[in-house]
C-alpha cells in the first residue's frame, strides 16, 4: 500500500491539475515497528512520516479524494459498474 500511497501524496503537489477520484487511500505510507507490550497487545508505529510541502501527514486517515466514487463494492460488481473510472472519463471529456 505505501507505494500507492506516496505517488498519490506526491501528486498533490505536482504542478498542474490532478484530480483524485474514488475513496480515501488506507492510510500506511511506511513499514511499521511492532512492539509487544507487557499485558500482551502489540503496538504498531510507523516508520517514517511523509509530508506534504506544507507539513501535513495522511498516516491513518489516508488521502481524501476530490470527487468520491464507490470503488470495488459488491453493489458495483453486481452492476457490473466502475463509477470512478466512468466519471475519469466523463472528466477527461469534458477537458
Amino acid at each position: 500500500m505505501s507505494a500507492g500511497e506516496t505517488f498519490t501524496q506526491a501528486l498533490i503537489d505536482r504542478p498542474g491539475r490532478t484530480v483524485r477520484i474514488g475513496q480515501a487511500t488506507q492510510g500506511v505510507f511506511s513499514d511499521t515497528m511492532a512492539r509487544v507490550l507487557p499485558n500482551g497487545m502489540v503496538a504498531w508505529l510507523p516508520n517514517e512520516e511523509f509530508l506534504t510541502r506544507t507539513g501535513r501527514t495522511f498516516d491513518g486517515t489516508g488521502i481524501p479524494p476530490q470527487l468520491t466514487e464507490p470503488v470495488f463494492t459488491k453493489e458495483e460488481f453486481a452492476k457490473n459498474r466502475d463509477s470512478a473510472f466512468d466519471r475519469t472519463v466523463n472528466l477527461l471529456r469534458r477537458s
